[in-house]
């Protein structure tokens, strides 16, 4: 359990019950700052490489954080920036990944609006700050360089070619989509640059082009008026909790794939999107993932290292305890996003048909979930509000091809 941050009842009720509530993902967005504190004081205390490369990195990012807490903090809770501690934390026999140490000071410097010269790392000519964009450098190579914010950016390789940042050019800032449907905007961050963006069972694309990029964008929009209409609290916890979306590379089979990762929690990754009620419900679907793997990390639902293996109806091989909950919580999502959805008239017969369909699988699963014996007194309660969910679902009419709520 995180100790520094709780929880309420009320509050684990509310998100179980799906309310959207607001001092919750506030709460679950602090947790993540916490923990990723946490982390990058390990990795400062198991550094490999020089010394005063994490100390002049370290100083960097105290002086930022002291002239804008908040901003830096925004910074720090990135899920990029939390896959990148996780890997490195996990993973010490590469001196180099401990160089993004640089590489996030450096960004932390670009906000704050600080000049600052520190060692960070690029990797096949490609150098990533954070949140913020990727440098293309003259040298290809993987390795140390030099970043300087002081009147501009500036990055020299360790072969003392240096490359001046401009937009476009040597720079690509990392675009962001962005949707607003009366006063509800959302913001999320087009992730196709970071090193870090590859933790999901689908490889991320490369850089998306200018019409791609605008093709997402598009569909973004029109996802987000649909969860603004039909979804609005899921609306407010995604504008709050949702910080990126990773492009996944399209593969053989050409079908739909999304993930979420444990270690970069706030981001999802998507396939291609082949219209707005398939994304809108991929935002849905993910970010409840997502949002319970940040309720675990602060409020423990079962017990780690379980033995028990369950039945879920959209997996072919048993789930543990922890992969049974996460599908039964997402799926509880789905299944009640398409039953809104069921209500704008081109998509009633098949919102409908997936609707009726989800329940019936989430109440297979709902069961064995309910039954295990691994839960926490938590967990426990969690699953309970669940119930009542399903139970609301299972008892909803269903009129395939009528326009309305199914």
């Amino acid at each position: 359990m995180n100790d520094y941050h709780r929880l309420t009842s009320d509050q684990l009720a509310a998100l179980a019950g799906g309310a959207g509530d607001v001092s919750a993902i506030a709460e679950l967005n602090a947790s993540r700052v916490s923990i990723h504190l946490l982390l990058l004081v390990h990795i400062v205390r198991s550094w490999l490489g020089e010394p005063a490369e994490r100390d002049t990195a370290v100083a960097v990012l105290a002086a930022c954080q002291d002239a804008d807490p908040d901003r830096i903090a925004r910074l720090i809770g990135d899920p990029m920036v939390g896959a990148w501690l996780s890997r490195t934390s996990r993973e010490k026999s590469r001196p180099g990944e401990f160089l993004q140490l640089g590489n996030l000071a450096a960004a932390a410097a670009v906000e704050s609006g600080r000049g600052c010269r520190v060692t960070g790392w690029a990797h096949r000519g490609r150098m990533v700050l954070p949140t913020l964009g990727t440098a293309v450098l003259d040298d290809e190579a993987s390795g140390p360089v030099r970043i300087d914010t002081s009147g501009g950016l500036t990055v020299t390789s360790a072969s003392g070619v240096a490359t001046a940042l401009v937009e476009g050019v040597t720079w690509w800032p990392l675009r962001r989509l962005r949707a607003r449907h009366g006063g509800q905007e959302c913001s999320v961050r087009l992730e196709d640059a970071s090193p870090y963006r590859d933790g999901y069972h689908a490889p991320p694309s490369e850089r998306l082009d200018d019409a791609e990029a605008a093709y997402w964008q598009e569909q973004f929009d029109r996802a987000w008026q649909l969860i603004c209409r039909y979804l609005p609290e899921r609306a407010t916890e995604i504008a709050l909790g949702l910080r990126a979306v990773v492009p996944l590379a399209d593969m053989r089979d050409r079908s739909s794939r999304s993930a979420t990762a444990r270690e970069s929690v706030g981001a999802m990754g998507v396939s291609r999107p082949a219209s707005a009620e398939d994304f809108a419900v991929t935002i849905v679907h993910e970010f409840a993932h997502s949002k319970l793997s940040a309720v675990i990390d602060v409020e423990p639902l079962y017990r780690p290292g379980g033995t028990e293996r369950h039945h879920a109806p959209w997996k072919k091989d048993k789930r543990p305890t922890s992969g049974l909950f996460q599908g039964v919580f997402a799926f509880l999502h789905v299944a009640e996003a398409w039953r809104r959805l069921a209500a704008e008239p081109d998509l009633a017969e098949v919102a409908c048909a997936q609707f009726t369909e989800l329940r019936e699988q989430v109440s297979v699963a709902y069961r064995s979930l309910a039954a295990s014996r691994e839960l926490t007194v938590a967990g426990a309660e969690f699953v309970e509000v669940l119930g009542t969910s399903l139970r609301r679902l299972l008892d909803a009419p269903v009129t395939p091809g009528r326009a309305g709520p199914c």
